[in-house]
């Protein structure tokens, strides 16, 4: 299956969104912080979380990426674990692949891992206003 199929239940996980936290889910960028509020608010920290609750977040969160940065697409679905799907987005210098389901879990269980800014510091890399750390050898 490939992400496309992945992700045809998209309005119904944006609706479970809504309905859950009581926000409008518009995929622009500011509305992550919304939801970080929200999640708050909503799922003490602590509380263990359902697949359905992060595949719900995670996609939103990759479609905010698709859907406001240029190039951002979703990459191929293997169809071995729903965690490993996957955004990409090239530029001529930079490059980068996130797995925004990944992300929310971890946010899930540590609130500092905000997703706001997980989107603004990639963002930024891409745009080279931040280097990404160099790794050692």
């Amino acid at each position: 299956m490939d992400s496309k199929g992945c992700l045809e239940p998209m309005p119904l996980l944006v609706s479970a969104i809504e309905l859950s936290l009581g926000v409008v889910c518009d995929f622009k960028p500011e509305s992550l912080k919304v939801i970080e509020t929200e999640i708050n608010r909503v799922y003490p920290i602590g509380n263990e979380p359902m697949l359905s609750t992060i595949i719900s977040y995670g996609v939103y969160l990759g479609e905010v990426f698709v859907r406001n940065v240029p190039g951002a697409s979703w990459g191929p679905y293997t169809g071995d674990d729903l965690l490993d799907l996957d955004i990409r987005i090239d530029r001529k210098e930079h490059s980068f692949v996130g797995y925004p389901l990944k992300r929310v879990l971890d946010f899930w269980f540590d609130r500092s891992l905000a997703l706001s800014v997980y989107y603004q510091m990639n963002l930024d890399m891409l745009d080279g206003v931040i280097q990404p750390e160099a790794s050692s050898a």
